[in-house]
């Protein structure tokens, strides 16, 4: 039997095993669960796993998380990071789709299969699938989801090396070093978390603490004080908690990130004013750039430049490509660190992203002026952006078609002072389908945070009437 990777993508396995041992795990899921990638990938290797087999990674934040997506690796395999709350249909919907060899949860995961092998790993809990499709990807690879933006059963292909590359630099970018403190406290099945912050954290030396979900504002800024952090990031929304919240922030944070949505230029200039020695970073990215395309050194900026998100980062080239006769222009991304493909399900307009080897179509919106700054407009694509939360239309709806009785799925945004939603209306065969019980079986299959403001129900007849008004 073949023997674990001693390195990987040039970081030797004893690095990674030395960056895991230093981490500082606020989470409390199994503290004591084995942290050997040696011993976990040779475990893995021994049941059977081949090079190039997915394996769906469901399990919440922590140190243990990072060991097993560093074994699957040095396994020969391909890690793929699902949120932990996605429902167990969902999960067993993606191991289908993309396909994956092994899903990993807390839990004993998976329906029962003929021939499915379950044993404890880690402190989790496995389910690995019978050979009958072939390993889905390559070793030295690895898998972003993209369940928010392209589908909830879809991911993007990178080369390990190349997602080493975007996190160095970014942390070029962000000027992270060896003496750092880094905080993850957003999920690590983000792209942001796990490319941005942990590889970026093993790439610089830096000490890593994790924590987790859910963000409450004053215990962020405790945890800051007292675990002695240096780096941080956030979401806007997080940061529109925390500066309604009005505690200042410590004083030894020196470089916080922003980035996952856009931040209004008034927050920018608070979060100035709140920190006036501090650095603060706004950037764009999305996982299929692999996933940061710009940063903006906004402590370092004219007031006029709070809206944009930055310069692209070295090695990316950005255009502007006209869509549609409104005027709106699409930003094109150039570079090495673009996914290499696709995997599973893609819905919407994202199946036609990649527009050449290494160039990506974001579907989003953008100016550039005439110092090359980035200044983000809109989104194209078919999905709402909730909080933090982006939600792919197109899989809701089918999802929805999925329901039995359910003739039809349509989904409308509904704009708010207080941030868009979005309603599904449902046009079903049998009158007698109470709204109440496809709520229900609907909301099943989505995360809580996916879940529409309200759901409608009309009979078929009455859909088919209104056409004509």
């Amino acid at each position: 039997m073949a023997s674990p990777l001693l390195e990987l993508a040039g970081v030797p396995l004893t690095a990674v095993q030395a960056f895991l041992d230093r981490i500082r795990d606020l989470t409390e899921a199994h503290p004591t669960a084995d942290r050997s990638v040696a011993t976990l990938a040779a475990e893995w290797m021994a049941r059977g796993l081949r090079p190039g087999d997915v394996v769906l990674l469901a399990l919440p934040n922590g140190a243990g998380l990072l060991a097993h997506v560093f074994a699957v690796l040095a396994a020969r395999g391909v890690p793929a990071l699902v949120s932990p709350a996605s429902p167990a249909g969902r999960q067993q919907s993606l191991v289908e789709a993309l396909p994956a060899r092994a899903l990993v949860a807390m839990r004993s995961p998976a329906p029962h299969t003929q021939g499915l092998e379950r044993f404890a790993l880690g402190g989790a809990e496995v389910a690995l699938f019978p050979e009958t499709e072939l390993p889905g990807a390559k070793p030295g690879e690895m898998v972003l989801l993209t369940s928010g933006t392209s589908g909830f059963a879809s991911g993007c292909v990178f080369d390990l090396s190349a997602l080493f590359l975007n996190a160095d630099r970014h942390a070029d970018a962000v000027g992270l070093r060896a003496g750092d403190t880094a905080l993850v406290n957003l999920p690590l099945y983000y792209s942001y978390s796990m490319v941005a912050q942990a590889f970026s954290a093993l790439r610089r030396g830096l000490e890593l603490v994790i924590s987790g979900p859910p963000f409450q504002p004053a215990a962020y800024l405790r945890m800051l004080g007292e675990q002695g952090i240096t780096v941080s990031a956030l979401t806007p929304l997080l940061v529109r908690s925390l500066l309604q919240h009005g505690e200042p922030f410590p004083e030894g944070l020196r470089c916080l990130g922003v980035g996952g949505d856009v931040l209004a230029p008034e927050h920018v200039k608070r979060l100035l004013h709140a920190r006036p020695r501090g650095e603060l970073y706004v950037t764009y990215g999305l996982s299929e750039a692999g996933p940061r395309v710009s940063t903006l050194a906004a402590h370092a900026e004219p007031e006029h430049r709070f809206a944009s998100v930055g310069l692209p980062l070295p090695g990316t080239q950005v255009s502007l490509v006209p869509r549609g006769p409104d005027g709106q222009r699409e930003l094109f991304v150039a570079s090495d660190t673009v996914m290499k493909r696709r995997i599973g399900i893609v819905e919407g307009e994202k199946q036609h992203a990649l527009k050449g080897s290494r160039l990506l179509a974001t579907g989003d919106v953008f100016d550039i002026d005439a110092d090359g700054y980035l200044y983000f407009q809109g989104r194209i694509s078919d999905f709402l952006v909730r909080g933090s939360e982006k939600i792919s239309m197109a899989s809701v709806r089918r999802l929805a078609m999925m329901l039995p009785g359910v003739l039809t799925a349509r989904t409308q945004v509904v704009r708010a002072a207080e941030g868009d939603d979005y309603e599904v209306v449902l046009t079903v065969a049998d009158e007698r389908c109470s709204v109440e019980h496809l709520s229900r079986e609907l909301f099943r299959l989505l995360r809580l945070a996916e879940r529409p403001r309200a759901v409608q129900v009309v009979a078929a007849d009455i859909a088919a009437a209104s056409l004509h008004k």
